[in-house]
């Protein structure tokens, strides 16, 4: 009896975790195992910012992770470039496009892609995917994945963005690079910051931009920002338990 009630409890917590791949590239862009990276954060639910899709036919260490986890992929384009070099980066590459991507090894019974809101200066369509997952005991959580602007009115789509999920007892968390320091993604009405540390740049940190908020019916267990893993942003990761 001890462990089939060890057994429930453990079946009650679920791992949500964040990276900004910066499309395979580190700080100062030297490449990294992308497949790895991802394999890493060891999570129910990860959420990735700035993932590269090439318009050839090659390699996807996106879509190689997920399959390796048994995970579904859901990915949202969010600008179309002609090659790395044209956003910075100095990674040899084609044409394809930066996106969103959230990826699940628990069942899915919702999904919806919003469009937030475009802020003057920003070349991105800044997207969130909203994924409604389910859980043993009947329990389900809703994860939103986002990157938002790096201009300043990023809180405007964060804004956006609790708007769309409303008030709600089902347990809603939103994480990804959220392009604002702690204090203030700790604004947000019903939502409190699970992960507390710099995350940007990895090699030498100054600010937390890298986020998972956690909303009402979520209780946080533990959460942390996770060491380098090759990016320009540290991940973060945090574990949650669900009420029945």
């Amino acid at each position: 009896m001890i462990l089939i009630r060890e057994g429930l409890t453990r079946l009650a917590h679920v791992t949500i975790a964040s990276m900004n791949l910066h499309c395979g590239a580190g700080t100062r862009g030297q490449p990294f195992d992308i497949e790895a990276a991802i394999a890493g954060l060891a999570a129910d639910v990860i959420v990735l910012q700035e993932t590269w899709s090439p318009e050839d036919a090659g390699t996807d260490p996106v879509e190689s992770a997920a399959k390796a986890m048994g995970a579904r992929l859901f990915r949202v384009p969010q600008r179309r470039v002609r090659a790395l070099t044209d956003i910075a980066i100095p990674l040899s590459a084609g044409p394809g496009a930066v996106g969103i991507a959230l990826l699940t090894t628990l069942p899915v019974t919702g999904y919806e892609v919003v469009r937030l809101r475009h802020i003057p200066g920003d070349v991105a369509a800044r997207r969130a995917q909203i994924a409604t997952v389910g859980l043993p005991g009947g329990r389900a959580l809703r994860v939103t994945g986002t990157h938002l602007t790096y201009r300043l009115a990023s809180p405007v789509q964060l804004a956006q963005i609790l708007l769309r999920l409303g008030t709600t007892s089902l347990p809603t968390v939103i994480a990804g690079d959220l392009n604002m320091p702690r204090q203030v993604a700790r604004c947000a009405p019903g939502y409190e910051p699970a992960v507390r540390g710099r995350t940007w740049p990895a090699e030498l940190p100054l600010v937390q931009l890298d986020h998972v908020l956690v909303g009402r019916g979520a209780t946080l267990v533990d959460a942390a920002v996770l060491p380098p893993a090759g990016s320009d942003h540290l991940p973060v990761r945090a574990r949650l338990r669900i009420p029945a």
